[in-house]
């Protein structure tokens, strides 16, 4: 029976030693693979440093090249910010601008809106022309105009002709609403100018006033109940 040939064991050794005269000789045993992994390991790092000695210009050409972009971006986003905050600007002006002319249009419709609750409110003078002025405050107050023949009876104020009718005393009776809770009444001789469910402006026309139908009753009612007239009316001379 043959025997088996046994493998030699290779190792390295590595003799460190100096220049000088009483200099001991040391000497490293390193075990073959150990040896290789050291090579290869002295090899990486000798091809990495070559490497870099000789790729150095290029990495610090794109790292220039890489802050050239990155100042670049930044000088772009500035510019951008400065024109986006001169935007911003433009359309705070604008706002204001906007703002200001809203406020004058709601000033001007609280006018508007003013003016026409004032034409609602019975305060006008009923004639056109001057009237002796009688005033009875007992039982359904009431002013009773004798007015001067050519003159026209007027509607006090704008609203809704809601009443045309015979009356037994005075010829005819016209009731407008002022729609704010004012009635006014008219009660004359003369022929009715208007017809229920016509729309009156302040002054409209309701009688013309004759010879015959000189007299005008006038009365005004709040909520359904009967206020003196000459407390609404505004009456000059």
């Amino acid at each position: 029976m043959a025997r088996r040939k046994h493998k030699r064991k290779v190792s390295r050794i590595v003799i460190l030693t100096t220049d000088a005269v009483n200099a001991k000789t040391r000497q490293i045993r390193i075990r073959p693979m150990v040896a290789r992994l050291l090579m290869l390991v002295l090899c990486c790092l000798f091809g990495g440093l070559i490497g870099y000695i000789a790729y150095e210009g290029q990495i610090w050409e794109m790292n220039r090249a890489h802050d050239d972009e990155q100042k670049a971006v930044i000088a772009s986003l500035e510019e951008e910010k400065g024109r986006l905050e001169a935007e911003i600007e433009s359309l705070n002006v604008k706002i204001e601008a906007l703002s200001t002319a809203v406020n004058a249009q709601a000033e001007t419709a609280e006018a508007l809106q003013e003016e026409l609750s004032q034409q609602s409110l019975p305060t006008e003078y009923p004639l056109t022309g001057g009237a002796s002025i009688e005033e009875v405050t007992e039982g359904e107050p009431m002013v009773i105009f004798t007015a001067t023949e050519g003159i026209a009876v007027v509607a006090s104020a704008k609203g809704t002709v809601t009443v045309v009718e015979e009356d037994e005393t005075y010829g005819y009776r016209i009731v407008v609403d002022h729609g704010n809770g004012y009635v006014s009444i008219y009660r004359n001789g003369g022929e009715a100018q208007v017809k229920v469910g016509d729309e009156v402006a302040q002054g409209r026309t309701l009688f013309l006033v004759g010879n015959d139908n000189k007299q005008l009753v006038y009365q005004i009612m709040k909520d359904g109940e009967y206020i003196k007239p000459t407390d609404m009316l505004s009456i000059n001379g």
